[in-house]
């Protein structure tokens, strides 16, 4: 595991009992590669933080280079851990980035303070633990009102007290709200130290239930647990775990009309019918039920291919800048059935409204212009690259693109997913006394003329002029224009 580096400012006040310490935690040299997930870091001997997804968010708490600093998401949770006695104060350092969708950093305990203007979070309290929350909303942020976020380039946490004989035992969830079993792992630091633990929410002793295994908990509890070495007893683990029924709607269409606030929502919900998935890259993931599509975006264990069929996927209905998707509950995205892969629409620019949003489209005859919008005969649309997907120069050619529609700030947009260049098949006219393929070689006929090939993805793959041969690396089916004309070409 990575380690922090740290630097370690020990205070005067040491006495024989106990001491107080700040420990200096700095992001910038974790040494995590860009975008990596965050975990359980060990900060020194005493303190860890634990980074955690949370089960009402979409994205995992991750490290950046941009701004070199931790980013926590809505809903993730920061766990601050101290084994040798209790934090009295924690300051989070916000870097510059994490201005713009600064929010709350919500304590399990004590008292939080979030200041934009010193660029910091900073807790007060006495506690061995402390959970903190991502806010929901970026209400300090000069994003107001987006979903909230905090990215934090260093910590400072100061504890004090007497290391303890057996170290407190640690969860591998630390509770939170779920719709299906959980499982849970303890474990204690103190090599030999056994483990006993309660669900009812009493004391935990060594007459009690001695940890074997992981946990399962079906239904609403409370978990404590203690360890004991040699007659020392550690202080008390407790996390509550709160299992609730999901409720179920019928379709995508029904799943959307949960949200009634145009913002984000954190209830959850199963959707009843089947869906297909249409097109998966990285985070972003397009649905179908055979009425409505649906973009979910969020962290998934699997990747799907178009036409997979999904059922019983569950998630909250989410909200970005014009656009209503699902943030999705990963663990409800399970192996898919094989399915019938679907097909985009074909449209006419101007049929594009907002109605469409997530809608496959295709658009014929179209051309770019400088700003990256594509125009066909009915009107202009923007374009932008979401995917792996680059947007053609600007110039005369033609093309057909396929994608999804979205919304930007009431701006309807496509996401292209596939871009074909078809000017030599529009062009296409009858050339064959002109045009034709020998030992490999286009033979064309002529004064000149600039000629093109092209593949059958509308790839340009040779060039030349009419009259000379042009060499074809492979066999197979090309679009050969001659000037302004334009034959199809069979190489074997």
């Amino acid at each position: 595991m990575k380690k922090f580096l740290l630097s370690f400012l020990c205070l005067v006040a040491m006495t024989m009992t106990g001491y107080a310490t700040e420990a200096t935690v700095t992001v910038a040299d974790l040494g995590y590669a860009n975008a990596a997930d965050l975990t359980t870091i060990v900060v020194d001997e005493n303190v860890t933080i634990t980074f955690a997804q949370g089960s009402n968010s979409s994205n995992a708490p991750k490290y950046y280079d941009t701004g070199k600093a931790a980013r926590c998401y809505a809903g993730n949770i920061i766990t601050f851990s101290c084994s040798a006695g209790n934090m009295t104060e924690i300051v989070f350092n916000i870097s510059n980035n994490g201005l713009k969708r600064l929010t709350d950093a919500i304590p399990s305990t004590g008292t939080s303070v979030t200041s934009a203007e010193n660029q910091t979070i900073t807790w007060t309290g006495d506690a061995a633990e402390v959970r903190f929350t991502v806010g929901e909303t970026a209400t300090y942020g000069t994003e107001s009102g987006k979903p909230g976020q905090i990215h934090f380039e260093s910590a400072n946490v100061t504890y004090s007290g007497t290391a303890p004989a057996v170290a407190k035992p640690a969860f591998s969830i630390y509770g939170g709200t779920f719709y299906e079993p959980v499982e849970v792992e303890i474990t204690c630091s103190t090599e030999g130290a056994a483990i006993y633990y309660t669900l009812d929410g009493s004391t935990p002793d060594a007459g009690k239930t001695r940890y074997e295994q992981a946990i399962t908990i079906s239904e609403t509890a409370t978990l404590k647990a203690i360890a004991i070495k040699d007659n020392e007893v550690s202080s008390i683990s407790e996390a509550t775990y709160t299992i609730e029924s999901m409720p179920e709607v019928a379709d995508i269409a029904a799943f959307l009309a949960t949200n009634t606030t145009g913002a984000a929502k954190n209830d959850v919900y199963r959707i009843g019918c089947p869906v297909t998935v249409m097109y998966q890259y990285n985070n972003y993931m397009y649905i179908t039920d055979g009425t409505t599509s649906m973009q979910v975006y969020g962290s998934l264990n699997n990747t799907y291919s178009n036409g997979d069929v999904l059922e019983g996927i569950c998630g909250s209905v989410g909200y970005y800048n014009g656009t209503y998707q699902m943030t999705p509950l990963a663990a409800t995205f399970g192996q898919a059935t094989p399915g019938t892969p679907v097909q985009p629409t074909t449209v006419m620019v101007e049929d594009i409204t907002a109605d469409m949003v997530s809608c496959y489209v295709r658009i014929k005859n179209v051309v770019v212009d400088a700003e990256k919008k594509f125009t066909d005969a009915t009107g202009t649309i923007d374009g932008y690259k979401r995917f792996d997907v680059e947007l053609p120069a600007v110039g005369s050619d033609t093309y057909t693109v396929e994608g999804f529609v979205s919304i930007y700030k009431e701006t309807i947009q496509i996401f292209p997913t596939k871009i074909t260049n078809t000017t030599a098949l529009n062009n296409t006219q009858a050339t064959a006394n002109r045009v034709y393929a020998a030992n490999g070689y286009i033979k064309t006929t002529g004064n000149n003329e600039t000629v093109s090939v092209y593949n059958v993805t509308g790839k340009l793959v040779a060039t030349g002029s009419a009259g000379r041969d042009i060499k074809i690396a492979g066999k197979g089916i090309y679009i050969v224009k001659v000037g302004d004309k334009a034959t199809k070409v069979v190489v074997r």
